[in-house]
């Protein structure tokens, strides 16, 4: 297997060596039924987690130049619509086509759109994800399929400063969906910590 590097071409930094260790060595572990059950509890924990937010909370932007509630939920439910088509080809035994599912996927939505529905469709396509999985078996062949994806990891440098590292990642469909519950909780925490400076700042 040729070496990961990331986009700019420098080594994978010790946090992005650690996930891919993480995905190789619990998708040799787990059975379909637990990542399947990971992926559903993840996706409740982040539903959960907007339960508390208004309609006007989530359209603050409380950290200037980043995302509002909103649209963390708009990129999540987009994300989502195309992982779930990446996993049903994975499962089907094909590879998925290109392009990869890119770091920043958002439709837009999440300017406008009443705030219950994004909610709601998040909802939808969070459980069309795990559907997908009911079908699933537990054995992977090193001939199995994979899926090119986009990689983002937070890295800190020598000044202490944090910044994404972004690679291409070829995986196998159980690492894939334990990357997508990773995706899931990622954002759980990030959507917990802006609603929480914005509770602060009311």
């Amino acid at each position: 297997m040729a070496e990961i590097v990331a986009v700019d071409g420098s080594p994978l930094a010790p946090e992005s060596l650690r996930l891919m260790e993480y995905l190789h060595n619990r998708a040799g572990e787990m059975s379909a039924t637990a990542i399947r059950e990971r992926i559903s509890k993840a996706a409740d924990e982040l539903e959960r987690s907007l339960d508390a937010v208004t309609e006007a909370q989530a359209r603050l932007h409380p950290v200037p130049g980043k995302w509002s509630i909103a649209e963390i939920v708009d990129h999540i439910a987009q994300t989502q619509i195309r992982g779930t088509e990446e996993l049903r080809h994975l499962l089907a035994g094909r590879r998925p086509p290109l392009p990869p599912v890119y770091e920043a996927l958002r439709s837009g939505a999440g300017q406008w759109a009443p705030w219950r529905l994004l909610v709601e469709e998040l909802h939808a396509v969070n459980r069309a994800m795990i559907a997908v999985l009911e079908g699933a078996g537990d054995s992977i062949g090193a001939g199995d399929p994979r899926v090119k994806t986009v990689v983002v990891i937070p890295r800190k440098l020598e000044t202490e400063r944090i910044e994404p590292q972004i690679f291409f990642a070829e995986l196998n469909w159980k690492e894939y969906a334990l990357l997508q519950r990773l995706h899931l909780l990622d954002h759980r925490t990030q959507v917990k910590n802006l609603h929480a400076s914005i509770t602060c700042l009311s």
